[in-house]
């Protein structure tokens, strides 16, 4: 035990003093596994060891040691690291106060630095011999294991060069071979006996022996560890033997260099390993490359392309191929893909440029642009100038166009996959302007149309998070402004793109198949807010819910009404649906299931109404509850075209249809309306949309 030490607040900060500066002085001149703070924490205990130390005689000696060898663990084992400890300790300890007669201090600080370097020393020499012992010990272990190693090692090659199908050989630099298992002898049909002695190169075809020599110099100059090469070899019969040869060197301290050589039979696959690859890289009907082999290509020509003109995509649906296909059959169709084939060959064979089929109706073309190269509104023009000539197919007289996609010139460090789904982007857009259309491809554009198709692939996962909801905008009577309804309308709380309004979430539904389940839960949530009100108010507010096409045709759209009338315990009249207006007044089926609703009772109305002649002969002939206008005609309109709609709302009117406008904004345009005979309206004039207690409060 080591005598106690001062307690004083003098004392302490002289001695953690001594611990901070031995810290940095000792971490500045060689390495200690430790952070700062951890290294003066353990320093400040030898501190304090040797401050006792040297104000108990008996203790100096040992303490010394022990402090030396503790530096010893701590990983501080350079010569450095023991001078910088004992010049600092060595004067700390003598600029101390309180350990000692100052007579006697400089004696037992001596002594106490000549222990600690002795009690380092020693510990270094006694670690060094362990580790020296345990390296020892390591190396022999090791060395037995490798003996262990080399016999199983070569126990194993003994049996793989006997049974395996692969031709194994070993070769000096030259090409001698000095030991042949008997698979290599089967391949070229030779004695295996005969082999050894005799040179490789005798056994390659002599197309191949000029290869196999370069080969051969590589692994001599040492900087090749192995080369693998498709090779023909010569069998005894003279026939040609296809195998993938394998050269890797074998370098020994005795014995002189060798070389491996393994030989894998090739020849029974090697047709039909090119049949294959072609097959997995070309489409079976047109002989054209597929999409796999266009990426490959395309990734090479953004690379090597000259800069100054880069690269062209066209991307090709062929337009109305279904109705070939389905009007003619399947065989015309086959043949007007192979005819649309050869013409876009035809169209680009004076450039540097592929063509390829990526599946259906769908043709790309990569074209490599040089000065000669035609523009891009050229290029298009040929392509439908030559698809559009007729040709003779099963005894029709056949032709076609195409609708295209255009990515001219995009930067050479260009993702090939963002390349091709921009030429995609860019015919989906040219599709939505007809037949025959082209369109240049345009980032800000494609950057739109990814975040919409985003929001419509992820609509029904956020239709099942609650992030779509239902509210409500008020249906005013234009000569009181009473609410007489509430239409409903749909929102999508998005995470990152905010609110996003009914018009979009119902064109986002009608893409993904969405939209009629989604009309039937937009009715039911209605309904029964219909009847919530009504228990609340005392009385009716009819629910308006204005349907897309695809709900309105929905074959199942009277049962789905009628249950969710009865579930929520409403009349039919507390519902008014509004269809589009081509749907309404046609003569197909869905116009009957709407007939069969409004004689019911239900409140059917007519979206979209342009008030044209011949709606309002039909208008008159169905049941309608109202006619809501279509929404060009809701701003105000010219004196003239005034004068001549009020006079087609008369007629209207006088056939028992009340008139509705929907978008009002502005006082004027309510003020008109109403003299224009409107009975009601709705719009941000009276009310935004919002939760059902704002629609009744």
């Amino acid at each position: 035990m080591t005598a106690a030490l001062p307690q004083d607040a003098e004392g302490l900060r002289a001695r953690a003093k001594l611990a901070k500066k031995w810290t940095y002085l000792l971490s500045s001149r060689t390495f200690i596994p430790l952070s700062t703070t951890e290294l003066e924490r353990h320093l400040l205990g030898l501190v304090e060891r040797l401050c006792a130390g040297v104000g108990s005689e008996p203790l100096t000696q040992k303490v010394g040691r022990e402090v030396g060898a503790a530096l010893v663990d701590l990983n501080c084992t350079a010569p450095e690291g023991l001078q910088v400890s004992v010049e600092v300790v060595s004067k700390g300890l003598l600029g101390m106060t309180g350990l000692g007669a100052p007579d006697r201090l400089r004696d037992r600080v001596v002594d106490v630095i000549a222990a600690l370097a002795a009690g380092f020393v020693e510990r270094v020499r006694v670690s060094t011999l362990e580790q020296q012992e345990q390296l020892g010990r390591s190396l022999y272990k090791a060395m037995r294991q490798a003996q262990l190693d080399l016999e199983v090692s070569t126990t194993r090659n003994e049996l793989i060069e006997g049974f395996t199908s692969t031709g194994v050989a070993t070769t000096d630099l030259q090409a001698t071979l000095l030991r042949v298992n008997g698979a290599l002898a089967r391949i070229v049909d030779h004695p295996q006996a005969e082999l050894t002695g005799r040179a490789l190169f005798d056994l390659v075809h002599p197309d191949e022996q000029d290869g196999l020599r370069k080969d051969f110099a590589q692994l001599t100059d040492g900087g090749t560890t192995s080369i693998t090469q498709p090779r023909k070899l010569l069998r005894a019969d003279g026939e040609i033997a296809w195998v993938t040869l394998t050269l890797s060197p074998l370098r020994r301290f005795e014995g002189g260099n060798q070389v491996i050589v393994l030989a894998e039979d090739a020849t029974d696959v090697n047709l039909l390993q090119g049949q294959l690859n072609h097959q997995s890289l070309h489409d079976v009907l047109t002989r054209l490359p597929n999409r796999q082999f266009f990426t490959s290509r395309l990734e090479q020509a953004l690379r090597t392309a000259d800069p100054a003109t880069g690269v062209t995509v066209f991307h090709l649906d062929l337009d109305g191929f279904s109705l070939i296909t389905g009007g003619l059959g399947r065989e015309v169709g086959d043949h007007l893909l192979k005819v649309v084939a050869a013409r876009l060959e035809e169209v680009v064979a004076e450039e540097t440029a592929m063509v390829a089929r990526f599946g259906y109706d769908e043709f790309a073309i990569l074209v490599e642009n040089t000065g000669t190269t035609p523009d891009v509104v050229t290029l298009v023009r040929l392509i439908n100038d030559k698809l559009s000539v007729p040709f003779e197919s099963d005894g029709h007289r056949i032709a076609c166009t195409a609708t295209i996609g255009v990515v001219h010139r995009p930067p050479r460090d260009a993702s090939p996959h963002d390349l091709l789904d921009s030429a995609d982007l860019t015919l989906r857009r040219a599709k939505g302007n007809g037949r025959r259309q082209w369109e240049l491809a345009d980032p800000t554009r494609d950057g739109l149309d990814r975040r919409m198709f985003s929001m419509a692939a992820t609509m029904h996962g956020a239709w099942e998070n609650g992030e779509l909801r239902v509210e409500y905008q008020p249906v005013v009577r234009l000569s009181d402004r009473r609410i007489v309804a509430a239409e409903v309308l749909l929102r999508w709380d998005h995470p990152k793109l905010g609110a996003v309004p009914h018009d979009q979430c119902l064109a986002l539904a009608e893409d993904t198949g969405l939209v009629v389940p989604l009309g039937s839960w937009m009715l039911r949530v209605a309904t029964e807010q219909a009847g919530a009100w009504r228990r609340q108010l005392g009385r009716d507010v009819p629910v308006r819910l204005s349907l897309t096409r695809s709900q309105a045709t929905d074959p199942e759209l009277v049962g789905t009404v009628r249950e969710s009338l009865s579930d929520a315990g409403l009349s039919p009249g507390s519902l008014w649906l509004g269809a589009p207006a081509d749907v309404v007044l046609g003569e197909e089926e869905p116009a009957d299931d709407l007939r069969i609703l409004a004689e019911s009772g239900v409140g059917v109305e007519v979206d979209g109404f342009t008030a044209a002649p011949a709606d309002l002969l039909r208008v008159a002939d169905f049941p309608a509850r109202a006619v809501r206008m279509c929404r060009p005609l809701t701003d105000q309109p010219a004196p003239v075209v005034a004068r001549l709609l009020a006079h087609m709302l008369g007629v209207v009117r006088d056939a028992g249809v009340a008139v509705s406008v929907s978008g009002v904004s502005t006082p004027a345009q309510a003020r008109w309306w109403r003299e224009a005979g409107a009975e009601t309206a709705s719009g941000p004039l009276f009310a935004p949309a919002g939760p059902p207690d704002a629609i009744v409060e």
